[in-house]
């Protein structure tokens, strides 16, 4: 390890600990995307950077799935909490309520999207990106993938919305 690796892991240490949402991807300013359900430890964050919505894509059958108690500890902080529920393929419906919601979000709003891995969370948001923030399709989906995108059958679901969205 050089010399000036050495004297910048505290700076890079302490960014990390002061991150907005600890462990989250910003895909854009202000929306987030999270590979797990936020512990206590990240819900007190959000509160701290004035987050003020977070959407859960869990479904009820998914293992440590406690949705709400999630809820509870959010709105007790005074944040916006939804659950919409998303399968690993999401039908075009699940891709509109996501970009209108999205859309929606009052002027300095900030959102933290999860679900148990960054997949759906991610895949959500890439035609949002593409459709509504003008993105060009290969930058939203390497942002995509970074934030979680990964299953084959996620990446064809947002590739077909977006086909028939005019966008290849």
């Amino acid at each position: 390890m050089s010399r000036l690796s050495l004297l910048l892991l505290p700076v890079l240490a302490l960014q990390a600990q002061d991150a907005p949402a600890p462990g989250a991807v910003e895909v854009r300013p202000g929306i987030f995307v999270l590979a797990a359900a936020p512990a206590e430890g990240i819900s007190q964050a959000l509160k701290r950077y004035r987050f003020t919505h977070v959407l859960d894509l869990r479904r009820d059958e998914e293992p440590g799935a406690d949705c709400q108690a999630e809820a509870a500890r959010l709105q007790e902080l005074g944040i916006q909490y939804q659950r919409y529920a998303l399968g690993k393929a999401p039908p075009d419906g699940d891709f509109d309520f996501v970009r209108a919601l999205l859309r929606d979000l009052p002027r300095g709003a900030r959102i933290l999207i999860h679900c148990s891995n960054g997949n759906r969370a991610a895949a959500v948001v890439c035609p949002w990106l593409v459709l509504d923030r003008g993105m060009p399709l290969t930058e939203a989906l390497r942002v995509a993938g970074e934030a979680g995108l990964k299953l084959p059958e996620t990446q064809e679901a947002v590739r077909r919305y977006l086909r028939k969205h005019g966008q290849a």
